[in-house]
């Protein structure tokens, strides 16, 4: 993954013209969000929903966590 601008600025010249506009929201996106610390996601009220099935099957899934970066690095994209 990029480790600084300069990587990224390379990445981005190398879009294709008709994702720009989805990098650009993207990115537009990063810098827009809110930044919430762990103070500010402590004070949340806590979740009382249960686990679908799905999220239960996937919590109790043996197989282990995938990073992207590891997914990327494997698939060679």
């Amino acid at each position: 993954m990029a480790k600084n601008k300069e990587e990224l600025y390379l990445l981005i010249d190398r879009l294709h013209e008709a994702d720009t506009k989805s990098a650009y929201d993207y990115l537009l996106f990063l810098i827009n969000r809110p930044k919430r610390t762990w103070e500010d996601i402590a004070k949340l009220t806590p979740d009382d929903e249960f686990l679908n099935e799905e999220e239960l099957r996937q919590l109790n899934s043996p197989d282990e966590y995938v990073s992207l970066e590891e997914a990327i690095d494997e698939y060679g994209i």
